[in-house]
């Protein structure tokens, strides 16, 4: 029975394979490689791109962070560390930390754009610098930040959920 069931698994696995161009499996293939490199080295936010003449290149895709447009996919990360109860009873925000994996503590600033229920962004945004404290609507938010005075310029993009009548400690990792 064992290897009736093992038969069976591995015919599916290669006709996926099979039916997947090979182009295909390249292509994401070396996307995954230089992905990995480029997010490890900080040199940009670009990705491999079949040509059609078969080649491949980067693709790089500028992150503007006072634009409310999504990036194609989320750099570094961005998520509430912690939540404390603050004696005015309403819904703030604090940039706790703001670090790159290989650096450590950068600098950095940017902006919150809320999110509406269908899923697109609100153009007023709140501009989020220096060691403030704010007071936003609680919800979901889409961040993008950016490093300071790193030389190259590094990124935060991503959904953050606001939590309601607490300050909310936001954490965040460039890439």
């Amino acid at each position: 029975m064992k290897k009736l069931i093992m038969a069976l698994a591995m015919a599916a696995l290669v006709s996926g394979c099979a039916n997947k161009d090979f182009g295909e499996v390249v292509n994401d293939g070396v996307n995954g490689a230089i992905d990995g490199v480029l997010g490890s080295v900080g040199v940009g936010n670009g990705t491999v791109v079949k040509n059609s003449d078969g080649g491949f290149s980067v693709k790089e895709e500028n992150v503007w962070p006072y634009e409310a447009t999504r990036t194609r996919r989320d750099y570094g990360e961005i998520k509430v560390a912690k939540t404390k109860k603050n004696p005015k009873g309403r819904t703030e925000i604090f940039v706790e930390s703001c670090a790159h994996q290989r650096i450590g503590s950068v600098d950095c600033d940017g902006w919150m754009f809320e999110v509406t229920a269908e899923g697109w962004l609100v153009e007023d945004s709140i501009l989020v610098y220096d060691d403030r404290t704010y007071s936003i609507a609680a919800g979901k938010y889409y961040g993008k930040f950016k490093s300071e005075d790193t030389g190259t310029k590094y990124y935060a993009t991503g959904e953050v959920n606001i939590v309601p009548f607490v300050t909310n400690y936001i954490a965040i990792t460039v890439e």
